[in-house]
């Protein structure tokens, strides 16, 4: 079987660094190659947990390994004139690092975007932190809906066999959350609109058809309800962020063995298949979006030479 990248599913450090990159009009793929491969062993010097994601692009000109249906994230609409969308801002490398030390995770993703200047530029980063037992900001537990740990691989990893195995679709978005007027909601109605309990994380017996778990926990029947089996599960690995402005929100990022099931959740939470809106989505947006794809370790050694 295939290796993945081992980050995908280490335990998480305190501290979360996300650097996305766009290739510069001369970028040479020999300097970028040879960066990424310092990189990662300046990591695994240090103890520090890196994820590398490839776009759809830059996965082509590196490999002939591409799996398939991998395509450039496109920005999700609502259709109900509220004008809510998941904004699409397609870049073409990811580093995903965690640790317990911020500052050594500060220090790799420097020197590597500093040997980059010239081929390619920083698009955007967001530093992120584990808040409290893994909280989102709006005070509910991140993460509940994922698979047991032992059943991970199967579902974020492309299957032996397939192209990309071993491998895994990413989905990294930077959602804002409007917390002011969240915090105005009484508890009872923040419930409703995710679908579960604040205190406990039980899910409700009657979800709203508005709710969070009904556009993303999805059913062989009806999405969001336990009485059939789930289908196309991810594995979720979100932390939330503060910036300097007062701006806050979740920096989420999400494995899956395809990546169809990343789209059609994004469809269902802004009602483009037929279904009310998620209400979720009346306080967080994203105001970025890609996919990504994360070769397994034989991959990314032919990639990088």
């Amino acid at each position: 079987m295939s290796e993945p990248q081992a980050a995908i599913f280490n335990e998480m450090g305190r501290h979360q660094w996300y650097v996305h990159f766009s290739r510069e009009p001369n970028a040479d793929l020999g300097v970028i190659r040879s960066v990424i491969s310092q990189l990662r062993s300046d990591c695994k010097a240090k103890g520090i947990n890196l994820v590398v994601g490839f776009g759809p692009d830059l996965l082509a000109d590196l490999s002939g390994d591409v799996p398939a249906d991998f395509r450039k994230f496109e920005t999700v609409a609502s259709i109900d004139g509220s004008g809510r969308e998941a904004i699409g801002t397609q870049e073409e490398l990811l580093f995903w690092l965690n640790s317990p030390k911020k500052d050594e995770i500060w220090k790799a993703q420097y020197d590597a975007r500093t040997a980059l200047k010239g081929h390619m530029s920083v698009a955007r980063e967001t530093p992120t932190f584990i808040y409290g037992e893994s909280l989102d900001m709006t005070g509910f537990t991140d993460g509940t809906g994922n698979p047991d740990p032992a059943d991970e691989p199967a579902v974020a990893l492309v299957p032996d066999g397939s192209l990309g195995a071993g491998g895994s679709f990413i989905l990294a978005q930077r959602w804002v959350h409007n917390l002011d007027g969240w915090n105005e909601m009484p508890v009872e109605q923040q419930e409703n609109i995710f679908g579960i309990s604040k205190d406990n994380n039980d899910r409700q017996e009657i979800q709203q058809d508005y709710s969070h778990l009904v556009h993303v926990e999805l059913r062989e029947g009806r999405s969001g309800y336990p009485d059939t089996p789930k289908r196309d599960e991810i594995v979720r690995r979100s932390t939330p962020y503060a910036l300097h402005d007062g701006t806050v929100g979740l920096y989420f990022m999400a494995f899956c063995r395809e990546q169809a099931p990343l789209r059609e959740r994004l469809s269902a939470m802004y009602g483009q298949d037929g279904q009310p809106r998620d209400k979720l989505t009346d306080f967080s947006n994203p105001v970025s979006g890609s996919y990504y794809f994360a070769p397994s370790e034989e991959q990314l050694a032919g990639m990088l030479g």
